[in-house]
């Protein structure tokens, strides 16, 4: 990795540091000392353009195999549904503006007015993402370990309420961070900068509020969900029946049925144990990097190794970031059965194929 740019002074280069950790652009960027040469900038804007295309192609892919095909009309794929269009829309908010700012990272395309929305979009998203995941949790130990909950918890009609009030909570939540940004410019050592950035005061306490309620209390939950469901599927008999050759054929019949319906659970549950594994792993470095530049700030003088631990990570934590957006097609695609065959019918399994081949590059 190249080193960071030392065209700024370590002061003013924390603050513009701080500035773009909490950049509403993209509710996710890298800190502004740009590598002094193209040895980061290309490799990582090539990865930056594959996520694009993977995620675009692969998110669009899910709507359209679960729109399409009755079969998949269920509260734990509507769920799905709707944590593709959040992928979606943090990507196309987020990965543009942000691959514009690494080679442009003086200038700022945009008005204050866009500045806004698409920080509105990125926040609303983000939000969105982490609320769906854990609907989908509760969704999955309702069925499992609440099955007379399940269903009323269960029916279509109230998972669209869910995901309705979902979206109305992402966005009530998000406009409080979005008003405190605005375009920001700023002269140093006569060079002039202007940056989508934050403008209010208190946001410290903002973004450390909002990483605890919209990481570590979902994560926290969907944590003891799925361990609860993990002991319910490893005592539960439908998984383990009991053999017996006595057993009538009406009852073997019976048996057999019921195992498949276990087993299948026990895919289902797989996959979305998946999708929220990755989620934790691509947002995990995004949140401690926003922390460590809170705590950064505060600091009056900063080690070198505090300052490199923060630059590394803030590289690593945008790939993840913006791979999160991409990879739920992949797992789909993977773990599930009844999605590859639905990708299949659907005539999009190839561009979720090439998605898959494509992502395996990085």
């Amino acid at each position: 990795m190249a080193p960071p740019s030392k065209a700024m002074e370590w002061n003013s280069s924390f603050d513009m540091l701080m500035a773009n950790v909490t950049n509403a652009s993209d509710s996710r960027s890298y800190a502004y000392a740009e590598p002094d040469s193209l040895d980061l900038l290309v490799p990582l804007s090539v990865t930056y353009i594959i996520i694009f295309v993977a995620g675009i192609l692969g998110n669009i892919s899910t709507c359209v195999v679960i729109a399409r095909n009755r079969s998949m009309h269920t509260a734990t794929n509507f769920y799905l549904f709707s944590l593709a269009i959040s992928d979606l829309l943090l990507l196309v908010c987020g990965l543009p503006s942000e691959f514009h700012r690494m080679w442009n990272p003086s200038t700022y395309p945009l008005v204050e007015a866009h500045c806004i929305a698409l920080g509105l979009a990125s926040e609303t998203s983000a939000n969105a993402t982490v609320l769906t995941i854990t609907a989908f949790t509760v969704e999955r130990y309702i069925a499992i370990c609440r099955p007379f909950m399940s269903h009323t918890m269960s029916k279509l009609s109230r998972a669209v309420r869910f995901i309705v009030a979902i979206w109305v909570c992402a966005l009530c939540t998000a406009i409080p961070q979005a008003m405190q940004f605005g375009i920001v410019t700023q002269i140093d050592n006569g060079q002039t900068t202007i940056v989508c950035t934050v403008k209010g005061q208190g946001v410290h306490q903002v973004f450390i509020i909002s990483s605890f309620i919209f990481f570590v209390v979902p994560m926290s939950v969907i944590c003891v969900l799925y361990a609860l469901i993990g002991i319910k599927l490893r005592t539960s008999r439908v998984l383990h029946p009991i053999k017996k050759l006595s057993m009538e054929s009406s009852e073997r019949c019976s048996m057999s049925t019921r195992y498949r319906s276990g087993t299948s659970q026990r895919r289902v549950i797989r996959m979305l144990v998946a999708v929220a594994l990755s989620f934790f792993v691509c947002w995990a470095p995004f949140h401690v990097q926003r922390l460590l530049a809170i705590y950064g700030k505060s600091m009056e003088r900063p080690s070198e190794t505090f300052y490199l631990v923060y630059i590394v990570l803030t590289f690593l934590s945008g790939v993840l970031y913006f791979l999160s957006t991409a990879i739920n097609p992949i797992l789909y695609n993977i773990m599930s059965n009844k999605f590859r065959n639905a990708f299949k019918v659907s005539g999009t399994v190839i561009i979720v194929t090439h998605s898959y081949f494509i992502l395996r590059l990085l």
